[in-house]
């Protein structure tokens, strides 16, 4: 494993194509008692000096963003950058925020599961660019559970049929599932128990603080079998996709099997200090009362003391029990508050060390939103005025690759000492994105922060796309508990597409920008023909619901094409990924149904729950999935109209703002169709890349919206 100063440098390699005889790296010591970066100019190069090595890719990272001006974010992970010998001002920067936080769970399956190591080799840096320096890192940890239950006498089939597939093994680390879409591959297991030790290495080597899966108790149900005079508590169906066992952290063989674990887990992959540990996570105690918490609390606090003396414990804020923390020494304890609410409600967590987070995504959905003037204010500052034990700041959304602007912002928030000027970073963001600052775009971008990133925009709930809706008269959302956001008017969301259409700039950041904007305002207008097809129904208007609903139709074929033209964007990439860590036909088959599952069904196909929770304005899942589920419904209805029979949903049940799986016979027909469309492996459509499909299309709707 390359340390030190090297390992920036093979940083600045990756990143700027072999200029790094540009740069020289020097690491500072002096009194400050905080991270720090100088950049400055010394003998023709850049001079970075720092106080450590994850420091020094931070202030490389403000070099090419800052002073070369150029981007680098998810929605461009490939943008090639040259050195150019540029005059700047020296600069230095504190940073008080010891720890910053990247990354929640359910982002390694909701983003990550199909990342090859040159994939999360970009990641890694451009987390450390951003001064990222406590990711949670725990791809590779099916290897450690295989490998401990083979240790307690399981055979290897029986192991891999407990360990879920790969779409959801974030859920199975934090305890909700097992044996679900799965037996797990060994060549699975193998390859990606080598990915998490590349990715640990490359982490460690750039100063980062990997968070590692703790053991809390959570096994397999076969365990109330094998130990029978053990206190294991099975826990009730989650979501309706399986029950899961939790062993009591006072049995006497929860330390047994759990110093297995940690042993397993150092012979992997090492113990590096940051152990995330939530017990009942989503779940109850099986006793009740503070004195077993507090006995909990001891023996998983011993339990990692046992293996690592210097361990820091790391919790979950909205799994947090404070009796469990109170057995805890505040120096080994990090709390993690990943919407960035808690702190207030919970007495600044009663003066353990925590790290206000934003979570803003759930899912990995796609929809322009976010509370830009939140992010401005730096929670960070206004927390430090009130609670001195506030240690860090994180990014904990559920997935990636969405919202460009807010997430660019949010990385700099993690380090900002202050509160950030939002018209002076929507020029720099410019110049960095477009390579454009002029007026008229600085304008634009206003606009658009005007219209869909203000104060009205939910941060994390709203967001639902009647696209990805399942078809109803009277749609409430698309995912769980999601709604339809229409806090600002979509016409002028339109009027911010048309003035990116006058913007020159070339950049693929500029290209994904723009069509994120048109894709937003399309989808919004969806909902609104939608409304219009529905009335058309209810007044029994046949002519006009079939002209209504076949444009419906056509609007998403429309936004389908567009889609295409930005990779990311193609559900089809989803599966080649999924399906290029196969070794045989078997587990392409099953790598492929884990990814068309996750993003639609997600759970039992007889009594499924979390229907499209992880929706996506995807090309080729629109057309060939969302699509034909509303041309579908539309038929049904029109059917009802030609033969004058009367179609109600009145009455039928409804959980959490959605109505359930198969409520009536149309809904369990589509159950058996979309059953069918995930165990497919078609390939889906594909499309001619066309630059000129934005301008198209801005122009075809621009008399409905």
């Amino acid at each position: 494993m390359r340390t030190g100063l090297q390992s920036v440098y093979d940083l600045i390699e990756r990143t700027m194509q072999q200029d790094s005889q540009n740069f020289e790296l020097e690491l500072c010591c002096d009194s400050r008692n905080c991270d720090f970066f100088d950049i400055k100019k010394a003998d023709g190069k850049v001079l970075i000096c720092a106080n450590n090595v994850n420091s020094l890719c931070m202030g490389f990272g403000y070099f090419i963003k800052r002073i070369l001006h150029e981007d680098i974010s998810w929605s461009n992970i490939d943008n090639k950058i040259t050195y150019r010998d540029v005059e700047f001002a020296d600069y230095h920067q504190e940073v008080k925020q010891t720890y910053r936080s990247y990354m929640n769970f359910c982002t390694h399956s909701y983003s990550s599961p199909w990342w090859n190591w040159e994939r999360w080799q970009k990641e890694i840096d451009i987390m450390a660019m951003n001064g990222i320096n406590m990711p949670l890192s725990i791809t590779g940890s099916e290897a450690i559970w295989y490998y401990t239950l083979l240790k307690i006498g399981y055979s290897d089939e029986e192991a891999r049929q407990y360990l879920v597939g790969p779409a959801f093994l974030a859920w199975q680390f934090m305890g909700n599932i097992e044996s679900f879409s799965g037996p797990l591959p060994k060549s699975w297991i193998d390859e990606h128990l080598k990915l998490g030790k590349q990715i640990m290495e490359r982490q460690i080597s750039l100063g980062m603080k990997p968070i590692q899966q703790g053991f809390t108790g959570c096994v397999p149900i076969s365990f109330m079998e094998r130990y029978p005079k053990s206190n294991i508590q099975l826990k009730k169906h989650w979501n309706n996709i399986s029950c899961t066992a939790q062993l009591d952290p006072t049995d006497e063989i929860f330390w047994e099997i759990g110093s297995i674990y940690m042993e397993t887990m150092n012979e992997l992959f090492g113990l590096h200090g940051y152990y995330a540990a939530d017990p009942f996570h989503e779940g109850h105690p099986p006793v009740d009362g503070d004195e077993y918490l507090n006995k909990v609390g001891l023996v998983i606090k011993q339990l990692m003391k046992s293996f690592d003396e210097d361990y820091v414990w790391v919790m979950q804020a909205w799994s947090f029990r404070e009796k469990i923390a109170m057995a805890v020494e505040k120096e080994h304890l990090i709390i993690l508050d990943l919407v960035g609410e808690n702190a207030y409600n919970k007495s600044g967590f009663y003066g353990y060390r925590f790290i206000n987070g934003t979570l803003h995504n759930f899912g990995g959905r796609m929809n322009l939103h976010g509370d830009v003037d939140r992010l401005c204010k730096n929670q960070y500052k206004l927390l430090l005025e009130n609670y001195d034990n506030i240690v860090g700041t994180g990014l904990f959304m559920e997935g990636i690759g969405q919202n460009p602007l807010y997430y660019d912002l949010a990385f700099d928030t993690l380090t900002a000492k202050d509160a950030i000027n939002l018209d002076e970073w929507i020029k720099e963001f410019a110049q960095r994105r477009y390579k454009n600052d002029s007026e008229e775009v600085v304008c634009a971008i206003r606009k658009l922060i005007d219209t869909v990133y203000t104060p009205n925009s939910d941060d994390v709930l709203k967001c639902a796309s009647l696209i990805c809706a399942r078809p109803s008269l009277h749609a409430k959302g698309s995912g769980p508990s999601d709604s339809f956001d229409e806090s600002y008017d979509n016409r002028k969301l339109f009027e911010v597409a048309k003035a990116y259409s006058q913007i020159s700039s070339t950049t693929a950041g500029f290209k994904y920008d723009k069509h994120d904007i048109l894709r937003q305002t399309l989808s919004n207008y969806a909902l609104k023909l939608y409304k219009e097809v529905i009335e058309c129904f209810e007044q029994k208007n046949i002519n006009d619901f079939r002209n209504k609903a076949a444009r419906f139709n056509e609007l998403l074929e429309d936004i389908d094409e567009l889609l295409y033209q930005i990779p990311q964007w193609r559900m089809q990439k989803w599966i080649d990924d999924a399906v290029s860590f196969a070794t045989n036909e078997e587990e392409a088959k099953l790598y492929e149904y884990n990814a068309r599952e996750q993003v639609t069904i997600w759970g039992n196909e007889e009594e499924c729950i979390l229907f499209d929770y992880a929706w996506k304005e995807w090309a080729g899942l629109i057309s060939e999935y969302y699509g034909v589920r509303w041309a579908k419904f539309f038929d049904m209805l029109l059917q009802k109209l030609e033969k004058g029979e009367d179609y109600s949903e009145e009455g039928l049940e409804e959980f959490e703002n959605r109505i359930v799986w198969k409520a009536n016979d149309f809904r369990c027909e589509l159950a058996k169709w979309e059953a069918q469309w995930v165990s497919s492996n078609e390939r889906l459509r594909t499309y001619e890349v066309d630059d000129t499909i934005f301008n198209k299309l801005l122009d075809k709707y621009e008399i409905w919206i």
